[in-house]
């Protein structure tokens, strides 16, 4: 089962020759702005949103957070790094952190009803049943391995992101980069065979 999906590839602006007034592209006081951000940034964020944090939590919600967040902190933002990865930096601690509370309702709540009503009032085909299963396997392994090499793992192999890309967005050195990688497949590898596994015996 391959898990590389591709990434949306945004087309690229022509260069057409100077006609009157082309219409201009965003300036960078129209960029750092949380609407400027939003309008160049809110598709990736959303599908960081969705990759990370897993089929358990709600992708609007965490968008929501994420750019309010941005907006709460614009003002102390300089530059320092590139628009996206300041964004995918606050999308990493946002989902952190509602994973960490939705384990904690599960725990004293239990399972989530929402997802169960969900799947039993919606009359899947068999193929969307496997589809489902699968996914909720994957994810049950990515979910035992630390954000260190979820991170990078679900960006890589499931975003479809460079090397270079995933090193931009994180800050992580090549090389640590490799490692992280290395022991994330290792790690889903093996979670991945006990999830199915389990869910095989009887």
């Amino acid at each position: 089962m391959s898990l590389r999906e591709r990434s949306l590839v945004l087309p690229r602006p022509t260069r057409d020759a100077p006609r009157p007034t082309p219409p201009p592209g965003p300036t960078s006081a129209d960029v750092f702005t949380t609407r400027g951000l939003f309008r160049e940034h809110g598709d990736a964020v959303a599908r960081w949103a969705a990759r990370l944090g897993g089929p358990l939590l709600e992708v609007e919600d965490v968008v929501q957070e994420v750019f309010l967040t941005a907006h709460r902190q614009l003002p102390t933002f300089r530059g320092d790094a590139k628009p996206a990865t300041w964004l995918f930096g606050i999308t990493q601690n946002v989902v952190r952190h509602r994973r960490r509370r939705e384990r904690l309702r599960r725990l004293v709540f239990g399972a989530s009803t929402d997802a169960a009503d969900a799947v039993s009032n919606r009359p899947t085909p068999v193929e969307m049943l496997e589809r489902r299963e699968a996914e909720r396997a994957v994810y049950a392994a990515l979910s035992g391995l630390a954000d260190k090499y979820r991170t990078v793992f679900i960006l890589f192999e499931i975003e479809g992101l460079s090397g270079a890309e995933i090193a931009e967005l994180t800050g992580l050195h090549p090389t640590t980069l490799r490692v992280h990688l290395h022991r994330a497949r290792a790690q889903f590898a093996s979670r991945l065979e006990r999830t199915l596994g389990s869910g095989a015996r009887p």
